[in-house]
């Protein structure tokens, strides 16, 4: 097994691996995970930071509230207290592709949540939301960057305003990143499929500025989401027929360092899903899931500490964990299948057990050392959510009705 340490360069890891055909989550949960190896390597369980009864802290996401059929996601805080989500009420939908949204937001920290208004049909392609401020929220569109959705008071009101284009220019920290996977920002005059564009949008002037230079990751296919840590640091990823593509840029996609990753693939096994997190300061993860006709074959995860001109293989195929949902503090945040929740020891290289929930919850992340949503799914498929800065420290979260 590579040792934590050893760098290993753009092409081949130098190790073998171990890929055992998985079937599906049923399955797993049956055999109690034993065909995907040993326990995971953690150090001692982290004792969770939990705060008096006041604060409405607890241990873990493992207390079961009472469970919406409405889903709720894009969790994003931009202070201690406040915070927003996008709740989706499928049950009040009239029928069509989309289900009616409305912004929730908090000014609690996460404890008590309020409705605010509907966001208009029109905005039914905008997606990603970004919040500025307690007041100032921008909705992104998935498929073209011509405008955005954007509200001035904390969502209860919503304006359509165009974007213009501008000369390319870095992106800075903070700034609303569109395009790899998010937005592909189309020239009528090109040839389809017409190139993905990386481009930033200038929250004063609403002027959308290419990146100077666009990663090779993803080429003419929409590569998945671009990770960007609260530095400005960007990575984007990509999957090739035997590796992981990813792109590095720490000077606001000026200059960018490319890298491949290969695995080793017995017949019939294909990589699927390639993900990049930016944590910082140089430093990101790339992992990569390797499917056969079964389901899940296994995964690899990496990662570099120079921007991408070293990567470190994590041996992340010996562990039995979900592949990461995202970075804190520059550790990795992941969960297992009866329901422990892991934080990341070391840069990725051991696990240390951080708390338990009934059923495995799923985790998720918008941005890296933002607050994690853990949601729960009870046996009617209904939701419940907590929220977590530090992956520790979990409020049960109680959204209103509709």
């Amino acid at each position: 097994m590579t040792q934590p340490g050893d760098v290993l360069d753009s092409g081949a890891p130098a190790r073998t691996g171990r890929w055992v055909a998985v079937a599906v989550l049923a399955v797993l949960a049956l055999v109690g995970w034993n065909i995907l190896g040993p326990e995971p390597e953690t150090d001692r369980p982290v004792s969770p930071a939990v705060g008096s009864p006041s604060t409405g802290w607890v241990a873990g996401p493992g207390s079961e509230l009472p469970a919406s059929p409405h889903r709720a996601d894009q969790l994003t805080f931009v202070d201690d207290e406040h915070g927003f989500l996008v709740q989706y009420l499928c049950s009040e939908s009239s029928g069509g592709d989309s289900c009616p949204r409305r912004i929730l937001a908090t000014e609690d920290g996460g404890g008590s949540w309020e409705g605010r208004a509907m966001i208009p049909p029109y905005a039914d392609e905008f997606y990603a939301l970004v919040a500025r401020s307690e007041f100032d929220l921008i909705l992104l569109d998935r498929v073209s960057a011509a405008s955005v959705v954007r509200s001035f008071d904390g969502g209860r009101s919503w304006a359509q305003l165009p974007t213009t284009r501008a000369e390319p220019a870095p992106v800075p920290a903070g700034a609303g990143l569109v395009g790899a996977g998010l937005v592909g920002v189309l020239d009528p005059a090109c040839p389809q499929p017409c190139p993905v564009t990386l481009s930033w949008i200038d929250p004063n002037t609403l002027q959308l500025h290419p990146l100077p230079r666009q990663p090779a990751a993803g080429g003419n296919v929409l590569p998945q989401p671009a990770s960007v840590a609260s530095d400005g640091d960007i990575a984007v990823a990509a999957a090739a027929p035997a590796a992981g593509l990813v792109s590095l840029t720490t000077d606001g996609g000026a200059t960018w360092i490319e890298s491949r990753l290969e695995v080793p693939l017995l017949e019939g096994q294909e990589v699927a899903q390639v993900g990049a997190l930016a944590a910082g300061g140089g430093r990101a993860y790339l992992f990569i899931q390797v499917f056969d006709e079964s389901g899940v074959a296994g995964k690899y995860g990496f990662r570099t500490d120079d921007g991408g001109a070293g990567w470190t293989d994590l041996g992340f195929e010996d562990q039995r964990l979900w592949i990461p949902a995202g970075v804190i503090d520059g550790e990795l945040i992941s969960t297992d299948l009866p329901g422990r929740t892991f934080l990341s020891v070391a840069f990725g290289t051991r696990w240390a057990e951080v708390g338990t929930a009934p059923r495995s919850p799923y985790l998720a992340q918008v941005a890296p050392d933002g607050p994690v949503l853990a949601t729960l799914v009870n046996s009617q498929g209904f939701e419940s959510y907590h929220v977590s800065p530090d992956g520790r420290r979990w409020k049960p979260m109680q959204l209103p009705e509709v």
